[in-house]
């Protein structure tokens, strides 16, 4: 296989487990899909992992002390997020991301992944705006 015909591979999976014909890469290189009102991006590397990111909301200028043990917590070793984890990008925007291997991945169980990933990123997104969570 040739750079990245795995991820190549496993995207065009995904696809087809999300009934869409193809998922072309954004002006990034990576892949972008929309779930519910979640951006989930999906980007290879080397062909044996991929990066999954997940923006949060802007961080607070002022963030109160609970929130950020609560997002700090996230991070922990023993965290049920583990291997996600929250960070803050270069422009301020926290983010839910992480690195997985793609050997036993399928489009189907990455599918579910993804959604669990959104999931969590909107009950992120609900303690930061101080919002009691859906459900």
């Amino acid at each position: 296989m040739t750079a990245l015909d795995r991820t190549r591979a496993l995207i065009a999976d995904l696809a087809g487990a999300i009934g869409l014909p193809s998922l072309p890469p954004d002006d990034t290189g990576g892949f972008h899909l929309t779930i519910g009102v979640t951006d989930v991006y999906i980007y290879g590397g080397d062909d044996e992992t991929i990066l999954i990111v997940s923006p949060i909301a802007p961080l607070p200028l002022q963030p109160e002390y609970g929130l950020m043990i609560y997002l700090l917590r996230n991070n922990l070793f023993d965290s049920d997020t583990a291997p996600f984890q929250i960070a803050v990008d270069q422009s301020g925007v926290l983010v839910f991301w992480g690195r997985i291997g793609i050997a036993d991945v399928t489009g189907a169980t990455l599918a579910e992944l993804l959604g669990k990933v959104a999931e969590r990123t909107s009950e992120i997104r609900a303690e930061v705006a101080g919002e009691e969570p859906a459900g």
